[in-house]
């Protein structure tokens, strides 16, 4: 019955993206988490997000030949919507990930390429044609307005009832909502750079009705984070907040001495004490079941250490790091996860040596691309430079990119920052 549902729907996105292929891309991010709704064509296994993007990108080539108007040359000409340096890299980036299927092939390896590699490169192409006005880049930021909406009200639902309530995370047990997903850092990693990404628009835009509906989602993914207790997102967003009062120049007058007065009296409180505490998990980390979530990351990354050292160039390759720590395991009460929940050790594991050159090179891009939105004083510099900010120190002890979701999410921000760009320069 389930299946039938999901064909129904299937059809009428299908009917939609041909007559306007944006709202085709609009309903992708809006539905995102649509990855969780899993099913079997020929026997083969996919995911609805899967179908969506397959079928969106198929008609947008087909429909009045638009494959003719791509253009992936990697040298510089006006028609080539994607700077070539980006291109270059994405080239490197896709060579990276077939690397890293070399070195663990298999189907499920197979599946996860596609899912996590070469789909969100169609969803970014798609994203980079399709947006090409103001109109346009107004349709996409509100389908992700629509996305943090739909989930926070599942969470509220979630919190006055028991529905999708993991035992792990319920009463007697720290109470952590999940929304839709499985476990609570699967909610905040989606939706914690999009707070800051939209708390970044409240700041810059005019318009009244924007300006409270963008407050509106960044307070909804703020709660989100904190309803989720998840204590990497909560710090990554206070360290971007942190970043933009004391760069603003309108409020670092204030905002400054403010900081200042609060780390000179945090010397003299009970929280002085917590730099060395932290210090002391992160270097020496217990390993009883009393250990706390960042000696429990130090021990990965300690273990993941060992096993690179062992696979310097090749990693463990794709989908192949369980298996691979398992010599390497020292604490036997700590499960090994999919990933080491790092976002370096994440890339070197999965990518080898070169992948993870390719993700520095990709980091390299994207800042200098923000610095320019500064230099051009583009109105979406700070809603994209913290959004950035809080995916990259959130990706320090988790793992921002290899998920259905987040890994698409990283090419919408990736192509939001080539495109309104594009966008404000046809003004």
């Amino acid at each position: 019955m389930f299946s039938i549902f999901l064909f129904i729907i299937l059809i009428i996105f299908v009917l939609v993206s041909y007559r306007r292929p944006i709202f085709g891309l609009a309903t992708i991010i809006a539905l995102l988490p649509s990855y969780l709704w899993r099913l079997s064509i020929l026997g083969l296994p996919t995911s609805f997000l899967e179908l969506m993007l397959i079928f969106l990108f198929v008609l947008w080539l087909i429909k009045d030949k638009k494959y003719t108007e791509i253009n992936f040359s990697l040298k510089a000409q006006a028609k080539n919507k994607i700077p070539p340096r980006l291109c270059w890299l994405l080239l490197l980036w896709l060579l990276a990930s077939l690397f890293g299927l070399l070195a663990n092939p298999s189907y499920a390896s197979l599946g996860l390429w596609r899912a996590y590699f070469l789909e969100p490169i169609m969803f970014f192409i798609l994203f980079v044609y399709l947006v090409k006005d103001k109109n346009d880049l107004k349709i996409i930021i509100r389908s992700l307005g629509i996305l943090v909406a739909w989930l926070f009200t599942v969470a509220l639902y979630q919190n006055f009832s028991s529905w999708n309530f993991i035992a792990a995370y319920n009463y007697p047990n720290v109470v952590r909502l999940t929304s839709v997903f499985s476990y609570p850092n699967a909610l905040s990693l989606l939706t914690a750079p999009l707070a800051m990404f939209f708390f970044g628009l409240w700041s810059t835009v005019k318009n009244k009705k924007d300006k409270w509906w963008y407050l509106l989602v960044a307070l909804m993914s703020l709660s989100l984070a904190y309803l989720a207790l998840s204590e990497g997102a909560l710090v990554a967003l206070l360290f971007s907040l942190f970043i933009y009062l004391i760069l603003v120049k309108k409020i670092r007058k204030i905002s400054i001495p403010i900081f200042i007065i609060l780390l000179v009296a945090t010397f003299f409180s009970p929280l002085a004490k917590y730099p060395n505490i932290f210090w002391q998990q992160l270097s020496k980390p217990g390993a009883n079941l009393e250990a706390s979530s960042l000696e429990i990351r130090s021990w990965q990354w300690q273990e993941t250490g060992l096993m690179l050292q062992d696979n310097f160039v090749w990693g463990s390759g794709i989908n192949g790091y369980q298996v691979a720590m398992e010599k390497y395991h020292q604490v036997e009460w700590i499960e090994i996860y999919l990933y080491p929940h790092n976002i370096f050790l994440n890339f070197w594991a999965e990518l080898g040596l070169f992948g993870l050159l390719i993700f520095f090179a990709l980091i390299f891009y994207i800042s200098a691309s923000l610095k320019s939105l500064f230099d051009q004083k583009n109105k979406y510099a700070w809603a994209l430079s913290l959004a950035w900010l809080t995916w990259f120190v959130h990706g320090l002890v988790d793992v921002p990119y290899f998920k259905n979701d987040l890994s698409i999410l990283f090419f919408i921000l990736l192509a939001l920052t080539l495109v309104v760009v594009q966008i404000e320069d046809k003004d």
